[in-house]
């Protein structure tokens, strides 16, 4: 689920919003159906995955200003020598290149605008620059104008992942997961039409119902809610929609559960047992 949070994310450069999150998992369904648990754990994984996000683009930002800094160092260093001696400016370049500078788009980015069009003087650093630059088959021109789309870049991924981040705690995830849920629409076929008209509360309890004998059996969830809507579907031909059994709810939470379980072919672990012995339901 967290990678799903990612891809979901990283498509969106941060943003997040109801249709595509629905379309997302819904493309991603048609090749493997999300368990209910799944489902609930995608507004957690998404706020995970954001906050991630912030921290790496946070993390670049922060090592990209260390090294704008140390271009502002060296920048004045230069100027300060250029006005009072400019002999002695080829010692404080020799300086800087014995420092083995990065040469990233934020170092020399920085030094390009601190010195560019200060002087002929001046440009004597920017000459050095740009013949390391060549070793690589990179130019100054070319990295400034790379910083500059990384700056607007992370900009606009810190303003949609905090503006997703406001989204996910304001969207009710209730309805998102009925509505992607395919338990939760297998469920609402049930014959006598009951489950539909349910509450909240009561399909979360039937749905968790499904969840445990899934746990329990080798079949899927969906699998189970289907085994569930056949038996109701069948007790419905034999004795009419009037007749309780014909409810999916009977199968689930009251009298009807241990043909579920049988035709679910359960397997119950030895606490499972202990845990239905002592509830006199096995």
């Amino acid at each position: 689920m967290y990678d799903i949070a990612l891809e979901t994310i990283s498509h969106g450069d941060g943003r997040v919003d109801p249709e595509n999150l629905r379309s997302f998992v819904t493309a991603y369904q048609t090749v493997t159906a999300l368990k209910l648990g799944e489902l609930w754990a995608i507004p957690i994984m998404l706020r995970l995955a954001l906050i991630e996000n912030l921290r790496r683009v946070g993390a670049r930002i922060a090592a990209d200003r260390i090294d704008r800094n140390r271009a502002d160092d060296w920048a004045n260093q230069m100027t300060e020598i250029a006005e009072k001696d400019p002999k002695g400016l080829i010692l404080v370049i020799a300086d800087m290149a014995r420092s083995i500078p990065p040469m990233v788009s934020s170092f020399v980015a920085e030094l390009a605008r601190r010195l560019q069009g200060h002087g002929p003087a001046l440009a004597l650093p920017l000459t050095w620059i740009a013949q390391r630059l060549s070793e690589s088959g990179q130019t100054i021109e070319r990295l400034v104008q790379s910083e500059s789309q990384q700056l607007a870049a992370d900009q606009v991924s810190i303003s949609n992942s905090i503006g997703s981040l406001r989204f996910l705690g304001a969207m009710d995830w209730r309805k998102f997961v009925e509505r992607m849920s395919v338990v939760e629409h297998i469920l609402r076929e049930d014959p006598d039409g009951v489950y539909g008209k349910t509450d909240f509360a009561t399909r979360d309890r039937y749905r968790h119902v499904v969840e445990k004998v899934a746990k329990e059996s080798r079949l899927s969830e969906s699998e189970v809610a289907r085994k569930a809507i056949q038996l109701a579907r069948e007790d419905a031909a034999g004795k009419g929609s009037d007749d309780r059994a014909a409810h999916v709810g009977f199968y689930l939470i009251d009298k009807g559960l241990p043909q579920l379980e049988e035709l679910a072919q359960v397997r119950w672990s030895v606490s499972g047992a202990l845990r239905k012995v002592s509830s006199g339901l096995l």
